[in-house]
């Protein structure tokens, strides 16, 4: 992500590193659709949210050409010793 962040990250000491943690998916057509959402539970395991529904994910449906809006998380690195 670097390359599009204008800060000098490794001058502030700030990661450019970001992890992706939701993403929200849109099935259908401009006209309507359906979303869902998959995120990432703090036990580490991602899981897909569909109306009432909630189940573990997989990777085809992490990644995938219906996620409409994604959201991700600056990684924070510990400074090392100078």
């Amino acid at each position: 992500m670097s390359q599009f962040v204008q800060m000098d990250c490794e001058k502030a000491g700030v990661s450019p590193i970001y992890d992706l943690y939701a993403t929200v998916n849109h099935f259908g057509s401009l006209n309507g659709g359906h979303y869902t959402a998959t995120g990432k539970n703090i036990d580490g395991n991602w899981y897909n949210f569909n109306d009432s529904s909630v189940h573990s994910a997989n990777d085809e449906r992490i990644c995938s050409s219906s996620a409409y809006v994604l959201f991700y998380r600056r990684r924070e690195v510990a400074n090392g010793p100078s």
